[in-house]
């Protein structure tokens, strides 16, 4: 085989329907979680108990227990499958591997660094791209090795979460004041600048008060979406999405021990959150961040699971089909949704940065979301991949891409 055609990329056509409806729904479950932190700065408290009046608690509840944790799991667990399905398509095809996927993350790292510097300091492609890199280590390892991993990481990320929201409840009450001080000076700052700074305001004010602490939190980040890289590339080896009607009896029992061990510890979570189970503030504080994300360990693979199921029946397939669009144009849609909500509420755009309630929130995120479903179908009357996804693919095979579905 020669070098051209060593670079023939993958066909959309080649795609599973069910791997780009779950990550279609999962961009909401994305949405729904940053939108609390578009629309306000990204350290203000957006837990339950800071929010008074019925709607909005009930609304913080919502994003809380179902939302927090649970999309960007799915998203990372499809993005280890994701590898290996494009591993096993092309080492099937006699391509090269390692510098293929080697300059495909390097793209990803590039959007990432852009999105992060020039846009929102609330990106993941920087932090997936870094990740990918070492996912690469387990391209050739045994279910065994990875299982451990996944355990391992596993275990490791629970206590960086709960060491992590320690010191934070330590610096809270240790240093009340000077902790409170500090946190409105920067509330103060963000608000003005997100709604009276220009862009080149904006992105100074990100490089020297957000990008540190994004920069930071890796240590935190990467144990974390490893382990979901991981279960993504299990699932791979296991074939579980090339052969979805075999394994049903799987994907049942992962929805239903997720949901029964997942949804108890989010009620766990409830009950200390409302006091019901009184408890210190500080050991309350700690429990409620590692409890959060244990129960995003069993709901992420309950969630996948029920989306799964239920696109096999003919209503579920009429209903979710429209949402494998979104999902196959992912990365556009992902960034897109950045675009949309600086001009909504930067003071570049329409200003109204802290003017938003949550529930009202919750009704942008879904009219954003239900705009992005249509226009992805629309797009793909017409061509073959997302613009972003396009350019994307361009750059890692660096050869010329069809982009129009006459295109060959």
């Amino acid at each position: 085989m020669n070098q051209a055609e060593s670079m023939v990329p993958v066909e959309a056509g080649e795609r599973i329907n069910e791997i780009d409806i779950v990550r279609g729904i999962a961009l909401l479950g994305i949405l729904m979680v940053n939108m609390a932190f578009f629309k306000h700065p990204v350290f203000e408290a957006r837990l339950p108990h800071h929010f008074a009046g019925n709607i909005e608690q009930f609304s913080a509840w919502f994003i809380q227990l179902f939302f927090t944790g649970n999309f960007y799991a799915i998203f990372s667990f499809l993005f280890g499958l994701g590898f290996y399905i494009f591993m096993e398509r092309t080492l099937k095809k006699g391509y090269v591997l390692l510098p293929l996927y080697r300059r495909r993350l390097l793209v990803l790292m590039a959007f990432g660094l852009l999105h992060l510097f020039l846009l929102w300091s609330g990106d993941i492609l920087l932090t997936y791209a870094l990740v990918g890199f070492i996912l690469l280590a387990f391209r050739n390892a045994s279910l065994e090795s990875i299982k451990k991993w996944i355990i391992g990481l596993f275990a490791a990320s629970i206590f960086l979460n709960l060491f992590f929201a320690l010191l934070q409840g330590m610096g809270k009450i240790f240093a009340p004041d000077k902790f409170q001080l500090m946190m409105d000076e920067l509330t103060n700052t963000a608000f003005l600048v997100y709604t009276e700074g220009t862009f080149i305001e904006l992105i100074s004010f990100r490089i020297a008060n957000e990008v540190p602490y994004v920069l930071f939190s890796l240590l935190l980040w990467i144990p974390q979406v490893l382990a979901f890289f991981l279960c993504g590339l299990y699932a791979g080896k296991l074939k579980i999405f090339s052969n979805i009607s075999a394994h049903i009896s799987l994907f049942k029992r992962l929805r239903t021990w997720g949901l029964i061990i997942g949804g108890s510890l989010l009620l766990f979570y409830f009950l200390i959150g409302t006091s019901v189970i009184p408890l210190h503030n500080l050991l309350g504080t700690t429990l409620l961040y590692g409890i959060n994300y244990t129960a995003s360990i069993f709901i992420f693979p309950a969630y996948a699971s029920s989306i799964v199921l239920g696109a096999q029946t003919g209503l579920g397939q009429k209903l979710l089909s429209p949402l494998a669009a979104a999902g196959k144009m992912a990365l556009t849609n992902y960034l897109s949704q950045t675009a949309i909500c600086m001009m909504l509420f930067y003071g570049i755009g329409f200003g109204l940065y802290g003017t938003v309630t949550l529930s009202q929130g919750i009704m942008i995120t879904l009219a954003i979301y239900v705009v992005q479903i249509n226009w992805s179908n629309i797009w793909f009357k017409r061509f073959r991949y997302g613009p972003l996804e396009w350019f994307w693919r361009l750059l890692t095979y660096k050869k010329k891409q069809p982009f129009l579905i006459l295109d060959k």
